[in-house]
């Protein structure tokens, strides 16, 4: 299951870096381990929230706040960032509780992430 996880993730990260509206928040990693290391925390995080563990240990949830906190996220972003996932799930050819599942939790984070106004610039 991880090996899929992080084929999604990394297909995401390969759209969002060249995209036009939010590109600029995924180009910031100087060297091509530093995204390696991010991908792998961001597998970490996907495996988690789909299947309630993970082989790497985590961050809190509040670095996780405190880290899109300092993005200066426009709410714009945000929607974009939403459609693009969206579109790299559909592009895989996903179980239907997987793929509804990871929607749902895409779902939530939208939801936490507008609950904190702070976190939009």
């Amino acid at each position: 299951m991880r090996e899929l996880i992080y084929a999604v993730v990394e297909s995401f990260y390969e759209k969002a870096t060249k995209d036009i509206l939010i590109g600029y928040h995924f180009n910031k990693f100087s060297e091509p381990k530093e995204l390696t290391a991010h991908l792998e925390r961001i597998t970490s995080f996907w495996e988690m929230q789909l299947t309630g563990s993970t082989s790497v240990p985590l961050t809190g949830p509040f670095h996780l706040l405190f880290t899109h906190l300092q993005l200066k996220i426009k709410r714009g972003e945000l929607g974009r960032w939403i459609i693009l996932f969206h579109q790299t799930l559909d592009s895989f050819e996903l179980d239907n509780e997987l793929n509804e599942m990871w929607k749902q939790r895409i779902a939530l984070f939208e939801e936490r992430f507008k609950s904190h106004p702070q976190m939009f610039s």
